[in-house]
């Protein structure tokens, strides 16, 4: 008999191993076995006289372990992406435990005078449990079958005799309706960061190609910082089969706007971010665009005035290299105390993307897709702060608020049309 224990408890400790191995790699089989070995030892201390406890003794060693608990318990939720709302109940739940067990191990109120006690106590036990789980989980958020069902069976979108609006609007309802926005988040809408906040890093710059490619064929082009294998296959590859073609139209409107005139974009995972002002690959495209080697803008040349060297060609061209260069006094307060150093985003952006008065500097947003003139002026940035002397990244700029973006629109900041 005891070696059929020894074979069942070697099996499963191997299992146990092997499954802390394949998810967490070393470190986790490691922390496993650490476990069992513990265990194993705390098997062989011998027990100690068994008393009741006091209030204070049942809770001071469970408190703090179970606060320590929580905070990893978070900690690690957090860490896999997990939405807000599951790190919210499963913190809650390991105070549930807590609680419940604090309670087994209350003192005895009254000592059992027949042999059906024990089952009175132990429904009664039971029956309080469920009470409790039942309650905690009806203030969570709770799965709506008929909700679910009824967007399942909602007819598919049809295009026909929108305009602009309402295929947006139509847009965001497909984004909603399959679920992106647990992965992704739109500025300050979302759950979680498993994805790139497609707000900050500014989708709408791109072709509405590069768009349906992301869509349809997800780990083709990795975005930056999501190469890891978790993140290489995250994204579903079956909306091709999900989603039909009004449907994609209607998406693609809406992640076209998904745009920032006020900062450039953001990439990497939340935690270790960066802009494009720090992308080397970035700044290197960004040089074509620059000297009008690019083949996405044909016919931009800032070199020609600008100079390819940073030596500026033309009278009146602005001169990169002085980083204290405060030429902005061509339009009328637009940061007329501020040096070149201390451009903010929304300057650089409006400087390019609508030109300079009486000046040969046109608006080249007109003209141009946005996406290449914000890497141009990434690359503008360096000959006055060469990358390989930086010694530290411009700081990811706060996410913009509802109101702010808002704000957007009634100020003019967007281009029309859309670029």
């Amino acid at each position: 008999m005891k070696i059929d224990f020894i074979v069942i408890g070697f099996i499963a400790a191997a299992s146990g191993l092997f499954a802390l191995y394949s998810t967490f790699g070393f470190i986790g089989a490691g922390a496993g076995l650490a476990v069992m070995v513990v265990y194993a030892l705390l098997l062989k201390v011998k027990p100690r006289k068994v008393e009741e406890k006091s209030f204070f003794k049942n809770v001071r060693f469970k408190l703090p372990v179970i606060a320590i608990l929580a905070g990893v318990i978070w900690i690690l939720a957090g860490k896999f992406n997990f939405p807000i709302w599951w790190q919210i109940e499963f913190v809650t739940f390991a105070f549930v435990g807590f609680f419940y067990f604090t309670l087994l191990d209350w003192k005895t109120l009254s000592t059992e005078k027949s042999n059906f006690d024990w089952v009175k106590r132990l429904l009664a036990t039971y029956a309080l449990a469920s009470g409790i789980f039942i309650g905690v989980t009806a203030q969570l958020p709770q799965f709506d079958p008929e909700f679910e069902l009824a967007k399942l069976n909602k007819p598919p979108i049809k295009l026909t005799g929108l305009a602009g609006p309402e295929v947006i609007a139509a847009g965001r309802e497909v984004f909603e309706n399959n679920k992106c926005f647990n992965c992704h988040k739109v500025f300050w809408e979302g759950n979680s960061d498993r994805g790139p906040n497609l707000g900050t890093k500014q989708i709408g710059l791109y072709s509405e190609d590069y768009i349906k490619e992301q869509i349809l064929e997800p780990r083709k082009i990795q975005a930056p910082g999501f190469d890891d294998p978790k993140s290489y296959k995250a994204m579903p590859t079956y909306y091709g089969d999900d989603i039909d073609d009004d449907e994609m139209t209607a998406l693609v409107a809406y992640l076209k706007t998904m745009r920032d005139p006020t900062h450039m974009p953001v990439e990497g995972k939340f935690g270790d971010q960066w802009t494009w002002w720090d992308d080397k690959d970035v700044i290197a495209e960004g040089q074509q665009v620059f000297e009008g080697l690019h083949p996405a803008t044909d016919g931009l040349n800032c070199a020609v005035c600008h100079g390819k060297d940073g030596i500026p060609m033309m009278t009146g061209a602005l001169d990169f290299r002085n980083e204290n260069n405060s030429d902005t006094n061509k339009i009328e307060g637009d940061h007329t105390d501020k040096p070149l150093k201390d451009w903010p985003d929304d300057l650089w952006y409006r400087r390019v993307t609508r030109g300079v008065p009486n000046t040969p500097m046109a608006p080249w947003g007109m003209i141009f897709n946005h996406l290449y003139l914000w890497k141009a002026e990434a690359y503008a940035r360096t000959f006055h702060d060469p990358l390989e002397k930086r010694t530290a990244k411009r700081p990811v700029p706060p996410i913009p608020t509802k109101e702010e973006i808002e704000s957007w629109k009634t100020n003019e900041l967007f281009l029309d049309p859309l670029l």
